[in-house]
């Protein structure tokens, strides 16, 4: 125990006092003592109650004293009382707890109440990975007899032992959420309510509501139970030579209550992130040598109570409200440690923003659709056909899935309601907070590849932004190939792709700025745009022609001599972006002579939006979607005039820049495809687990499995077929790669409505509803057998191609 001590270099206890307060107890309590001096050393282990080492006399007792911290604190938190209560109940029934010695509620004596109990000498493990215990076996019979200990603490009775009226056994789960919720709020006062844990938080919290309402139907009322509520590894004291539990700590949340939120809680290290908070979690794979599964810990556990496991949905809400407890416990740490009273200098640390994101990401997808646990997410980094990852690029991919996990997930049902309310033409806070927290991490604009990052790099040096934004704007620099596994993490959740300024139709417009913009242009337009400052639109495709070959266009770009600008005319659809509030700048594809070479007829200007003359006719829909707040719009460009230096590259060049912008921008939609199926087959595997019908579970049911089977085979092989398009477009270029690209677009988007097809089958009624994203994928997957160019062209280039080769 004495590596958990660290000396006060001040201490706010009144020495004399606190003599004064034992000498007064010491006949009834301490066994007639004579207190002369005393030693106070505060212990480094604990974020709550100020618990501090009493030696008495140069060593002669030892005791522990815990005390509330000075106000301000939050209503109802650390209550020492109830510790102290429980203790004097459970030390007489030989429960491993400390004695307890004496309560003082006199506030003259230290400032705040406290009490003091007898000092166990033993081994407190502060790591949940048991980092300091050697050998396997050791670890395992820890994380065993912290499972009987808990199990015998759930089978006392209170009543024997006087807890009776220690709090209201029914309803305990539901108060639960209320309690933490008004914690929770309680800390951010001066946060603010729309910010983005907040959201999660409240969205959080209504899901544990809808679960707990539905638990009160179908179970039996609760026997009263004794509940720690904090029972953790770190809150035990053991024998380090028998690996026995000698003393249980930290009783201030106990009350009557359901015991399995004390299992769920103990179990939290198998959940939370170990990058996130280390010492209450452990690696996930593998998991550390020695430690049992979760599952085997439930066992011993329910083995122990003679009870049977709960079912997964009820486990996932138990684990659930533990992590929305801790987020809240550490949002109330959090907010102490701003107003300088935290505990410890670690509590601040610990109570960091981004790990109470942290919890209550991991919270919401186990409580529904919130995408998979990227911690098991599985990529073949190591077959030829992706390579091997750097260290650096390994990093990257690990801070995005954190990302996606962490922050991107847990709000999409926000950005989803808001999308389908009245207000979903605006922008919800938390997507922009999103984007400056993926700014701050640098996860921005991963879509460059290395030699377009040499064409921006050049541009931004020529102007005055500093160093560090310049490295930021111009990504990483992954290859394409490299970038492939990180559009399809993108891929899994539709909003997510602009939160790292990677989205269409942006990215393929800043290319076009990049390689055939003027400087004047750029920096008008490009460098906002590579600052996530603005969106933009591309405006090519028209109703009354095929737009697909881009030469049957009719739109007119006429120029004015007189007044040196550009005349547009022409109705555009299908204009991506065009509805966005944010929009700033079209770009917009028409012919500026109808006669001479069909593909010299082209050219392409740049349109500040909004504009006056520009109609917006109606926002499309696509299978019924309307892609709020982004949208697809219908609109009339009516003599909208530009000034002469906004067309790009020259008049006729226009077929030359969409070839160019066309070719990674198909390839990008291909990678962030492979993300939506493999959301999609995860959805399936969690609802396969959970349905039964005809007798049997829906994973028995053999024409189940080999649906699921034939989704991996199609999913992999598309994948292979991206990254070897990928591949060839960083070897060879864009041109040299039409072929291969043109393979992916083809086969990925029908690959990946088989996928879905399948799966929503699966699903039965519930797979077209709104209450999956599996419909919403189905649309987009078929939609791009149309966006960047239909099946039938590229079926035309592939053979192209292959008849070229043959010389035929």
């Amino acid at each position: 125990m004495k590596e958990d001590l660290v000396e006060l270099s001040k201490s706010r206890h009144d020495t004399e006092r606190l003599v004064g307060y034992l000498r007064t107890i010491s006949e009834r309590s301490l066994g007639g003592i004579e207190v002369e001096h005393i030693e106070c050393t505060k212990f480094h282990h604990g974020q709550s109650n100020p618990t501090f080492f009493v030696s008495i006399n140069g060593g002669e007792r030892h005791l522990v004293l815990r005390k509330k911290p000075p106000p301000p604190i939050l209503p109802s938190a650390h209550a020492i009382e109830r510790e102290y209560q429980v203790l004097c109940c459970l030390f007489p029934l030989g429960f491993p707890v400390p004695e307890p010695i004496a309560f003082c509620n006199e506030s003259h004596v230290l400032g705040t109440p406290f009490y003091l109990m007898s000092f166990v000498k033993g081994k407190i493990y502060t790591y949940s990975d048991l980092r300091d215990v050697d050998d396997e076996r050791g670890r395992r019979e820890i994380y065993f007899e912290m499972a009987r200990v808990l199990a015998r603490l759930h089978s006392i009775d209170p009543s024997r032992v006087g807890l009776q009226q220690y709090g209201r056994a029914d309803g305990y789960t539901g108060r639960q959420i209320d309690v933490w919720n008004r914690q929770f709020m309680k800390s951010q006062r001066d946060e603010g309510q729309g910010g983005a844990i907040a959201v999660m938080m409240r969205q959080l919290c209504n899901l544990l509501r809808q679960h707990e309402a539905t638990m009160k139907g179908r179970q039996p009322p609760s026997v009263s139970h004794l509940a720690h509520g904090d029972f953790r590894l770190d809150n035990l004291i053991f024998d380090q030579s028998t690996r026995k539990v000698v003393a249980v700590l930290d009783w201030e949340l106990s009350t009557l209550g359901d015991p399995l939120c004390d299992l769920a809680y103990s179990c939290l290290p198998y959940y939370i992130p170990h990058d996130a908070i280390p010492q209450l979690s452990m690696p996930k794979n593998p998991r550390p040598a020695g430690i049992p599964s979760i599952d085997e810990y439930i066992q011993v556990y329910c083995h122990e109570r003679g009870i049977q496991r709960p079912g997964k949905a009820d486990w996932n809400f138990y684990v659930s409200l533990s992590l929305f407890r801790l987020a809240s416990i550490l949002a109330g740490v959090r907010a102490r440690a701003q107003q300088g009273n935290a505990s410890s200098d670690e509590a601040a640390v610990l109570a960091s923003e981004e790990n109470i994101s942290a919890l209550a990401g991991i919270a919401l997808r186990l409580m529904g659709d919130r995408g998979p646990c990227f911690d098991d997410y599985v990529f073949h980094s190591d077959t030829i056909y992706m390579g091997k990852s750097s260290i650096e690029e390994t990093h990257l991919l690990d801070k995005l899935m954190t990302f996606m996990r962490d922050k991107v997930l847990p709000v999409e049902s926000v950005l989803i309601e808001h999308a389908a309310s009245d207000e979903r033409w605006s922008i919800h806070p938390v997507q922009e907070e999103l984007k400056v927290e993926a700014k701050r991490q640098g996860l921005w604009n991963l879509w460059i590849a290395p030699d377009l990052a040499e064409i921006i790099d050049s541009f931004l040096r020529s102007i005055p932004v500093s160093d560090e934004e310049r490295i930021l704007l111009g990504g990483p620099r992954l290859t394409n190939a490299s970038y492939a596994k990180f559009a399809e993490v993108m891929g899994h959740s539709v909003w997510a792709s602009e939160i790292f300024n990677c989205s269409a139709p942006d990215s393929g417009n800043m290319e076009v700025l990049a390689r055939y913009g003027n400087i004047t242009q750029q920096k008008e337009w490009l460098l906002p745009l590579l600052r996530g400052d603005m969106r933009s639109c591309f405006a090519m495709t028209e109703q009354n022609v095929a737009s697909s070959d881009a030469t049957n266009i009719q739109s007119s770009i006429c120029f004015d001599q007189r007044s040196n600008e550009y005349i547009l005319n022409g109705i555009k659809w299908w204009i991506s972006g065009a509805c966005d509030p944010r929009c700033r700048v079209a770009i917009f594809m028409g012919k500026t002579t109808f006669n001479g070479p069909v593909h010299k007829q082209q050219s392409m200007v740049l349109v500040p939006m909004p504009n006056e003359n520009i109609v917006n006719i109606k926002p499309l829909t696509v299978f019924g979607y309307d892609d709020a707040p982004h949208g697809h719009a219908e609109m009339n460009f009516k003599n909208v005039r530009v000034p002469k230096e906004n067309i790009i590259l020259g008049e006729g060049r226009g077929f030359e820049i969409a070839q160019g912008r066309l070719g990674p921008g198909r390839l990008h939609h291909c990678m962030r495809l492979l993300g939506m199926g493999e959301r999609a087959i995860s959805l399936c595997l969690d609802r396969i687990q959970e349905r039964k019908s005809f007798g049997k579970m829906f994973y028995e049911h053999q024409l189940i499995r080999a649906d699921l089977a034939r989704c991996r085979i199609d999913l992999d092989a598309a994948r292979l077929v991206v990254h070897n398009a990928a591949t060839a477009l960083d070897a060879v270029g864009s041109k040299a790669a039409r072929s291969a690209i043109s393979i992916a677009k083809v086969h990925t988007p029908s690959a990946v409505l088989g996928v879905v097809d399948r799966i929503i089958q699966i699903f039965g009624g519930a797979g077209v509803s709104d209450k999956f994203p599996l419909a919403s994928i189905w649309s987009a997957a078929r939609t791009l057998r149309l966006a960047d160019g239909p099946d039938n062209v590229h079926l035309e280039t592939i053979a192209k191609m292959e008849i070229r080769k043959a010389s035929l």
